[in-house]
């Protein structure tokens, strides 16, 4: 039996790393990597008491306290420095002890249920069903996907640690669930998941003993219940902080728990589950960020509906079998280990932006699939292997170009394109890199344009009008001064500083040489700035010197002639030349 856990094991790891290893080569997405790694003050320079404190005590960064996750990034930092490569592949890394670990709960369920000879290939196929499904790409390929899979890691070892029993088994249980819920408060599903397992592995609801058959139902619920506890007292107090962080995000204000109305979210959990079940079985249209427009009938909304029509009629089926009491526990503690961690997740007890549904919150939820292979009539025989090994063969074909399209921006974000061709971050995003990577300027304006027109943000107006402004063209001035009109009234508006430099470039261009300098000003010093300030430096330098503020005009090119870029170093020292040869010449950049 050992040596069968170790082959298949073997198998697994080696499947999941050939999947998963060009990951290493991938770059940060500009969605939420960022905001977790280095434009983290509290991460980007490692692991040190002061950080791991500040990740403990600031709840409010990104609208979401994960501590765990947090240290580590830290951690990745300070062993591996800086680079991409290393985040991607300690989440393989990760991922692939999740597989293990499941595959060890599918072999030890198999024997709670009676099985003295378990079907380690056939427990192995499903754990490797689950491991390689495109579904398990966002989580994995993404780094912002560390967080669930941490989560996922702490939950499958608490709940291995549940099943052991006895004092060390609750001890190692209670830390486990408290390091997964520090790890994404989705983890508050944890005592909802021990159930299922109880009630799964015994086929009967859970009880503290069975003596409680014959006390009053409240008694006996109380004793039911009272294992649970510590867990419960963890779930709720994750879930009181989830809701702080949501509503107090660090650099905004407060902001409702609900942004949209209660049926409009009902409906949308149900496509959602609906087609995140359709999905399992036709893993097709998998991409980056599914978009919602609250108020409005959920993209494939009706092809969602219908497949939960379709998944609620086959689970009263399986209730409706007459194969007794244990087959009907069974198949709702499954229905729970899949909706529990599920639930959090889908919008009804508080919004979460402009996400119909993500693919990696199915992380847990879909573990319940695998499940659900202990409950088959397992044969040990060609047939049963051979369609095991075709349902992995197939999702593995599907998963490795979708795995790829998380490289970049660029192709992370083409691919969300292709099956939503409205989707306006996925526009913007583009964009951008259409602009910066292959300096298409004007397609990157086309698409900016569209984008803002579909999905009006301020983000994007600002980065429209900073790429007009690359572009230098005196018909966009206008265009550009529309953009701008509401952060050109309050500075304060624009904390990434874009609109800024395009506005200031813009009247320094126009010859309004104070606009321009209070402008560029305030760009440099915008709060959430994170990219490079040596070109509005330089024309802010020179509107100093148009000023006839000399001084302050070299104090700024001195120390731009030494900068790594040759334009800039090569624009610097030109501009200082002018000055010492006329000091009352007019210099443009």
């Amino acid at each position: 039996m050992k040596k069968k856990i170790a082959s298949a094991a073997i198998v697994l790891l080696l499947v999941v790393w050939t999947l998963y290893d060009q990951t290493g080569d991938f770059e940060f997405l500009r969605f939420d990597d960022h905001d977790y790694t280095f434009r983290c003050t509290f991460v980007k320079d490692g692991l040190s008491s002061a950080n791991v404190a500040e990740a403990f005590t600031n709840v409010r960064h990104a609208a979401v306290w994960m501590p765990a996750t947090y240290i580590s990034y830290m951690a990745d930092i300070s062993l591996f420095g800086p680079g991409m490569g290393a985040h991607h592949l300690v989440n393989v890394a990760i991922h692939s002890a999740n597989a293990l670990l499941l595959l060890l709960l599918l072999i030890v369920l198999a024997r709670r249920m009676g099985a003295d000879d378990p079907p380690v290939a056939i427990c192995a196929l499903a754990a490797l069903f689950w491991a390689v499904h495109p579904q398990r790409a966002e989580a994995v390929a993404w780094i912002a996907g560390r967080k669930d899979l941490l989560c996922g890691f702490f939950t499958l070892a608490g709940l291995l640690f549940w099943l052991r029993g006895g004092f060390f088994g609750r001890a190692g249980t209670w830390l486990c669930c408290a390091l997964a819920c520090m790890s994404k408060p989705t983890a508050m599903c944890f005592p909802f998941l021990a159930m299922a397992l109880d009630a799964f592995v015994r086929g009967d609801a859970p009880t503290a003993s069975a003596s409680n058959a014959s006390r009053p139902s409240a008694h006996g619920w109380m004793h039911a219940i009272l294992p649970y506890l510590p867990c419960l007292v963890l779930a709720a107090a994750t879930g009181a902080l989830a809701v702080y962080s949501q509503t107090h995000a660090e650099g905004y204000d407060v902001r409702p728990l609900f942004s949209a109305s209660l049926p409009w979210r009902l409906l949308n959990a149900a496509v959602a589950v609906g087609l995140s079940l359709f999905q399992l079985i036709v893993p097709v249209g998998i991409h980056l960020d599914y978009r919602a427009v609250p108020g409005q009938f959920p993209l494939n909304g009706t092809l969602g509906l219908c497949s939960l029509a379709a998944a609620v009629a086959l689970f009263a089926m399986c209730l409706m079998k007459p194969r007794g009491r244990t087959h009907i526990v069974r198949v709702c503690a499954l229905a729970l280990f899949f909706l529990a961690p599920l639930a959090p997740t889908l919008g009804i007890f508080g919004s979460f932006g402009e996400h119909a549904r993500a693919d990696r919150f199915l992380y847990m939820p879909m573990m319940a699939a695998s499940l659900a292979v202990l409950m088959l009539p397992l044969r040990r025989s060609r047939v049963s292997y051979a369609i095991g090994a075709a349902a992995v063969i197939a999702v593995l074909a599907l998963s490795y170009p979708l795995v790829a399209s998380y490289r970049n921006d660029h192709t992370a974000f083409s691919r969300t394109l292709q099956c939503d061709p409205d989707h306006g971050r996925a526009l913007a995003h583009v964009a951008s890199e259409e602009c910066a990577r292959f300096s298409h300027i004007d397609k990157g304006i086309d698409l900016y344009r569209r984008s803002q027109a579909l999905r009006p943000r301020d983000d994007t107006a600002a980065q429209l009008s900073y790429a007009l402004m690359m572009r230098g063209r005196s018909a966009d001035y206008d265009e550009i001064r529309r953009l701008c009109a509401k952060f050109a009234c309050d500075h304060s508006l624009d904390r990434k500083g874009q609109a800024l430099e395009a506005l200031g470039t813009t009247a320094m261009r126009q010859r309004r040489w104070n606009e321009a300098i209070s402008c560029l000003e305030a760009s440099i010093k915008a709060p959430f700035r994170f990219y490079s300030s040596e070109d509005a430096f330089l024309r802010l330098g020179a509107c100093y010197a148009n000023v006839r503020r000399t001084e302050d005009a070299i104090r700024i090119f001195e120390p731009l002639t030494q900068s790594r870029r040759k334009d800039i170093a090569h624009n610097a020292s030109q501009a200082l030349a002018t000055l010492k040869a006329n000091p009352k010449a007019i210099l443009f950049f």
